[in-house]
C-alpha cells in the first residue's frame, strides 16, 4: 500500500469509532434556572476575587470558601463574564468554529474524557466550551451531550479561574455558594473538579475557551495532586488538538482559495471582468456579503463605513455593538441584523477607485490572514483586469490613431514627393543625356530657366524634407509598435547565413531604392564554421536589430565602406554581428546618450533620432545587446550587436548551396588602378580568400580584381591592362550602376548591396564567361569578338530571395527608415545622367502578399484603372499613367470602380488596377474581392497603393486577392520596377 501524505490532515489517533459518535444536540437545554434564564452575567468587578473565588493557600488544596455573602437575586453564585471576555470570545469563536463538522477531534476529546474518568476515579467527565451565551459539552463520560445556559453552570466558573488553577469542590452541600446551584439540587452533582481550556495570546494574555472537569453523585476526598497535574495536563493537550484542528482547517480553505484563484485566471476575460472575481468570493465565502463600493459614494447612504478610518490591515469590526451585546445580551443567540466585521481591499474598476468589502453579520465569523490574502488577490486581479482592459482599449484606440495618422501623413507625402520626381523627370527629358545642354528648339523656352541648378536645389530639398518626414513618422510608429511585437510570440525557425544576409539586404534595399542620393556600399562578411550554418532565430527581430546599425553607418558614411560581419561562438551559444563604417565618428561627450530617444549627434542631423534606441530594444527581445565598441571623429564607428543563447540546428537550413565552379581558376590578383580603390577591393579579397582562393603574384591564370573608374577614356585604358582569356569583377557603387559600359565583355559587373549571395552568383556568372570566352577561343581558326552580351545583364543585383514567403514590417514607401545624412545629389547632376537606370536588375521591396503566376507579357501598355478618394493621390497616378503612355479610367471610391470594371469587361479589359484602402462607399478591400469575384478566364494585376502600414490590413488584402502591396509614398522608380515584374515589355524609359 502506498503512503501519499497530506500536509493539512487531522491525524488524530482515537480508538474510537467516529462514525458512532452521539448526535449533536442543537437546541439549548435542560434549563434548570428558568427564572433566571433571561438574566444577562454580569461583568468581572474587582471585588470578585476576593468575595467569590478568594486564594488557596496551597495550589493543589480544595478551592477556599469565602464568608457568605447575601445575594437577593440569585441562591446561589452566578458565573461572571471573564477579565477579557471580548478577547476570549473572539478565540473561541477562530479556534472552535465548526467542531461540530471535525468527528476525528470529537472522537479524540471523547478518548480524554474517558481518560481524565478514569485517572480520578469519579462517575462523571465532560470537556466542553463556553460561548457568549450557553456551555457546550463536547465530550462526556457518564452524561448526555447538552447546550447548557451560560448562566447556572458550574464550568463557567472554571473557565474564569487563573491559569493552572484545579476549581475543586470536594463537597458542594458544605459550600454556601453552590448547595443551592441547579446541578446540585437538580443534577444530582455533589463533588466537582474542572480546570480551563486555556490558551495564550500573542500578547502573552491567557484565555479559557472552555473546561475538563469530573464530577461525582456523592461527596469525594479531593483530587491529589498527580491527579490535578493529570487533568491540567489532559486540557493542555486538549487545547492542542483544537488548535491544530484549526490551523489544519484553515490551510485546506487556503488551497480551495488558490484553486478558485487559479481556476478564474485560466478563465478568458468577458465582458463583464468583475462578475468572475465576485464569482469566487461568494464561493469562498457563501454566508458573507460581497460588494464594491466607490471610495468616492457618501458613507452615510451604506449600511457600513467600509473606508472608515477604523480599518486595521483591512479589517474592521463594530466595537460598541459586539461589547455591549457582550455585557447586555449575553444570554441570548447573537443576533444577525447588521454587519458586525468585514474586511476590505483597495482597488480599481469601472466604477474608479473602489474597495472590495467581504462583510459578516456573523458575529462568530473571524477573518484571519488567509482570508485577508485572498480578498486582497481578487482585488489585486480585479485591478489587473480593468487596467488591462483599459490598456486594450487604449492600444485599440492608439492603433486606430496610428492607423489614422500614418494614412492622413503619407497620403499628402505621397503627393508631395511624386510631383517632385515626375518634375526631375521632366526636367531631364529637357537635356541631351550626358549632358547639361538643353535639346535642339529647347533652349529658346528655357531661357526663363536661367538658373535651372536653383530650381534643382529646391526639388531637392522638396525631396530630402519628405524624406525625412515619412523617415520620422515611420520610425515613431515602430516604436509604438514595439508593444505588441515584444507581447507575441516569437518564430524562431532555422536560418542560415545567406537567409540572414538576405534579410538585411532585401530591408537595406527599401532604404537604397528610394534614396537616389550618394551611399556608401554595404559589404556583408561572415566568420561561421559548417557545423553552425544553421542558427534557430526570430529572423524578424534579427532585421529588425541589425537594419537601423546599418542604416546609421550608411548616414554617416560619404566615403569608404560599410562592413557588416557575422560571427558564432558554438561555446557560449553566442552570435554576434559587428557593423564598422568609416564615417563622419561620434564625439566622445556624445557617445553616452546615442541610444537615448531622440538624441542625434549633430545639431543638423537627420531622422528623429530614434534608430538605435529601435535596435537596443528589438535586440532585448532576443536575448540581445548593442554596444557602441569604439568611435573616432572622422574615422568612423564600431557598433556591436550581441545575441546569446543562439543555438545551432541539428541539420543545415535549406537554402544552404555550393558554388560549382568549374573553370575559374582558384587565385586571384587585383588589378591596381589610380587612385585605387582599396576598401571596396580589400573587402572582396576577403570574401575570395574565405571561398578557397588565394592570392597570386602571377598573373597567369587568376581571377582578376578591378576597379571602377568613373572616367570613360580613363577606364577604356585601364580594362585594356586586363590579360587576354581571363576574366575581372569590378565592384559597382550604387551611384555609379547606370555608367557601366557598353563594350565590355570579359568584367562581371557587381551592384550592392555586396553579401555572400551576390557575391556568390558574381562568381557563378565569372566561371560562366570564362567558359564562353575559351569556347570561341578553340571554335575559331581565327580570332573573332566574343557574341556581344549586354553588359547590363553582367550587373550582378543583390541577393535573390531564398525565402519568398519571408514577412517583412519595413513601410513601402519613400525612406521607410531613416533618410541619410550625406552630402546630396542635386537634380542638376541627375540631368547628367541616363534616365534608364538598371532599376529592373534591383530587386523590388519585399512584399507581404504572396505572389500569384506573374501574367505573360502580353501588352507593354496595359489598360489602368486608378481608384482613390483623394484628389491629389489621384492625380499623381494619373501624371505617372501619362508619363509613361498607360490608358487608364479613373474612380474615387470602391463602388466607382467595380462598375468600371464591370463596364470595361465587355470592350477593354482592365490590365492592371491601382487601389487605394480607405474610402468611402465601398473601401480598397472589399472592392478587390468584387473584382475578384467578376473575373473569369483572366486575371487583372492589383495593387494595393495605400498610407496605412498594418499587419491586420495587408493580411486582409491578402486574402482579398492583392498580388502587391505598396505603402505612400511610393516612388516612381518602385512602382516602375514593381510593373516590370508583371508586365515585363512596359517601357518605363
Amino acid at each position: 500500500m502506498h503512503f501519499f501524505p497530506k500536509a493539512d490532515a487531522a491525524l488524530l489517533s482515537s480508538t474510537i469509532d467516529k462514525h458512532s459518535l452521539p448526535p449533536r444536540p442543537k437546541a439549548v437545554g435542560p434549563i434548570f434556572d428558568a427564572n433566571n434564564f433571561k438574566i444577562p452575567v454580569e461583568p468581572w468587578t474587582s471585588d470578585v476575587d476576593s468575595s467569590v473565588y478568594p486564594p488557596k493557600p496551597d495550589p493543589f488544596d480544595p478551592s477556599s470558601i469565602p464568608p457568605e455573602a447575601h445575594c437577593a437575586s440569585s441562591k446561589y453564585v452566578r458565573s461572571r463574564l471573564a477579565k477579557n471576555e471580548r478577547l476570549r470570545l473572539s478565540m473561541l469563536w477562530y479556534y472552535a468554529r465548526d467542531l461540530d463538522n471535525e468527528p476525528e477531534l470529537l472522537a479524540g476529546l471523547q478518548e480524554k474524557a474517558c481518560l481524565a474518568q478514569e485517572s480520578s476515579g469519579w462517575e462523571y467527565a465532560v470537556v466542553g466550551v463556553l460561548d457568549v451565551n450557553v456551555y457546550i459539552r463536547l465530550a462526556t463520560v457518564g452524561l448526555q451531550l447538552a447546550i447548557l445556559p451560560r448562566g447556572e453552570t458550574l464550568c463557567a466558573h472554571t473557565v474564569t479561574q487563573p491559569p493552572g488553577n484545579v476549581f475543586l469542590l470536594p463537597d458542594m452541600l458544605q459550600d454556601w455558594r453552590f448547595r443551592e446551584s441547579p446541578y446540585v439540587e437538580h443534577g444530582g452533582l455533589v463533588a466537582y473538579a474542572g480546570v480551563p481550556l486555556r490558551m495564550q495570546h500573542e500578547s502573552g494574555e491567557c484565555v479559557g475557551l472552555g473546561s475538563l472537569c469530573v464530577a461525582s453523585a456523592t461527596g469525594r476526598d479531593p483530587l491529589s495532586k498527580t491527579q490535578q497535574l493529570a487533568l491540567a495536563r489532559l486540557a493542555d493537550w486538549i487545547v492542542h488538538d483544537i488548535i491544530q484542528c484549526a490551523r489544519a482547517r484553515r490551510q485546506r480553505e487556503r488551497h480551495r482559495f488558490v484553486e478558485l484563484i487559479a481556476a478564474v485566471q485560466q478563465e478568458p476575460d468577458g465582458d463583464d471582468i468583475q462578475e468572475p472575481i465576485l464569482r469566487i468570493l461568494r464561493q469562498a465565502f457563501p454566508d458573507e456579503s460581497i460588494s464594491l463600493q466607490s471610495t468616492g459614494i457618501d458613507q452615510s447612504t451604506v449600511q457600513y463605513p467600509a473606508t472608515t478610518s477604523d480599518l486595521k490591515h483591512g479589517l474592521w469590526e463594530d466595537d460598541e455593538y459586539i461589547e455591549d451585546f457582550i455585557a447586555n445580551s449575553n444570554f441570548d443567540e447573537p443576533p444577525k441584523d447588521r454587519v458586525v466585521r468585514f474586511i476590505s481591499a483597495q482597488c480599481e474598476t469601472k466604477l474608479g477607485p473602489s474597495v472590495l468589502v467581504v462583510a459578516t453579520k456573523d458575529f462568530r465569523r473571524i477573518f484571519d490572514d488567509v482570508d485577508s490574502w485572498f480578498v486582497h488577490t481578487c482585488a489585486t486581479m480585479l485591478t489587473q483586469r480593468w487596467q488591462k482592459r483599459l490598456l486594450t482599449e487604449v492600444m485599440r484606440a492608439k492603433e486606430k490613431f496610428l492607423r489614422g495618422v500614418s494614412h492622413q501623413l503619407r497620403t499628402p507625402i505621397h503627393g508631395i514627393l511624386g510631383a517632385a520626381e515626375l518634375l526631375t523627370e521632366d526636367l531631364k527629358a529637357l537635356t541631351v543625356p550626358g549632358s547639361s545642354a538643353f535639346r535642339p528648339g529647347v533652349e529658346a523656352i528655357m531661357k526663363p530657366l536661367a538658373e535651372l541648378g536653383k530650381s534643382s536645389i529646391y526639388l531637392d530639398t522638396i525631396s530630402t524634407a519628405g524624406r525625412e518626414l515619412m523617415s520620422t513618422v515611420n520610425s515613431m510608429i515602430t516604436l509604438n509598435r514595439w508593444a505588441d511585437i515584444a507581447a507575441a510570440e516569437r518564430q524562431y525557425a532555422t536560418h542560415g547565413i545567406k537567409s540572414l544576409e538576405t534579410a538585411l539586404v532585401k530591408a537595406l534595399a527599401n532604404f537604397t531604392f528610394r534614396d537616389t542620393r550618394t551611399r556608401a556600399p554595404v559589404f556583408f562578411h561572415h566568420n561561421l564554421t559548417p557545423d553552425s550554418e544553421g542558427l534557430r532565430i526570430d529572423i524578424n527581430l534579427f532585421r529588425d536589430s541589425i537594419l537601423p546599425l546599418i542604416v546609421n553607418a550608411v548616414q554617416n558614411t560619404t566615403k569608404g565602406v560599410v562592413t557588416v560581419t557575422q560571427s558564432y561562438t558554438q561555446d557560449t551559444k553566442t552570435l554576434v554581428v559587428d557593423v564598422e563604417d568609416t564615417g563622419c565618428g561620434i564625439p566622445p561627450e556624445d557617445q553616452g546618450r546615442i541610444f537615448d530617444l531622440y538624441e542625434k549627434v549633430g545639431e543638423h542631423s537627420t531622422g528623429a533620432g530614434l534608430g538605435l534606441t529601435l535596435a537596443t530594444k528589438f535586440s532585448a527581445l532576443l536575448h540581445g545587446s548593442i554596444e557602441l565598441v569604439s568611435s573616432e571623429v572622422n574615422r568612423g564607428s564600431h557598433f556591436r550587436a550581441t545575441f546569446r543563447d543562439v543555438r545551432p540546428s541539428g541539420s543545415p537550413p535549406t537554402e544552404i548551396t555550393t558554388l560549382q565552379l568549374r573553370h575559374l581558376p582558384l587565385s586571384y590578383q587585383h588589378l591596381p588602378s589610380d587612385p585605387p580603390d582599396v576598401q571596396l577591393s580589400s573587402n572582396l579579397a576577403k570574401y575570395l580568400s574565405r571561398n578557397g582562393f588565394a592570392l597570386s603574384n602571377d598573373s597567369q591564370d587568376c581571377l582578376n580584381i578591378i576597379d571602377y573608374i568613373r572616367d570613360s577614356t580613363e577606364r577604356e585604358k585601364y580594362h585594356s591592362r586586363l590579360p587576354k582569356g581571363q576574366v575581372a569583377i569590378c565592384l559597382v557603387t550604387d551611384s555609379d550602376e547606370s555608367d557601366v559600359p557598353e563594350s565590355c565583355t570579359d568584367i562581371v559587373f557587381v551592384n550592392g548591396p555586396f553579401s555572400s549571395s551576390t557575391l556568390d552568383s558574381a562568381l557563378q556568372k565569372a566561371d560562366d564567361l570564362l567558359a564562353r570566352l575559351r569556347k570561341s577561343t578553340r571554335t575559331s581558326s581565327q580570332p573573332s569578338p566574343v557574341p556581344v552580351e549586354d553588359p547590363k545583364s553582367l550587373l550582378t543585383p543583390p541577393d535573390p530571395t531564398t525565402e519568398s514567403d519571408q514577412k517583412s514590417t519595413s513601410d513601402e514607401g519613400y525612406d521607410s527608415v531613416t533618410s541619410s545624412s550625406v552630402a546630396l545629389r542635386t537634380t542638376e547632376a541627375l540631368l547628367n545622367e541616363s534616365v534608364a537606370k538598371a532599376v529592373s536588375q534591383i530587386e523590388a521591396a519585399t512584399i507581404d502578399l504572396p505572389i500569384r503566376p506573374l501574367i505573360p507579357p502580353t501588352t507593354s501598355k496595359p489598360m489602368t484603372l486608378i481608384v482613390d478618394d483623394n484628389a491629389v493621390n489621384l492625380r499623381i497616378l494619373e501624371m505617372y499613367c501619362k508619363k509613361r503612355g498607360l490608358p487608364y479610367l479613373s474612380a474615387i471610391d470602391g463602388h466607382q470602380a467595380v462598375e468600371l470594371f464591370k463596364k470595361q469587361q465587355t470592350s477593354s479589359p482592365i490590365d492592371l488596377i491601382l487601389m487605394d484602402l480607405q474610402m468611402p462607399v465601398c473601401d480598397g478591400i472589399s472592392a478587390t474581392r468584387q473584382i475578384r469575384a467578376l473575373e473569369k478566364t483572366s486575371k487583372s494585376v492589383l495593387f494595393i497603393v495605400t498610407g496605412q502600414d498594418s499587419q491586420m490590413d495587408r493580411e486582409a488584402a491578402s486574402k482579398a486577392g492583392a498580388d502587391n502591396y505598396l505603402v505612400k509614398p511610393v516612388g516612381i522608380r518602385m512602382l516602375d520596377s514593381s510593373l516590370e515584374r508583371y508586365f515585363p515589355d512596359l517601357v518605363t524609359s
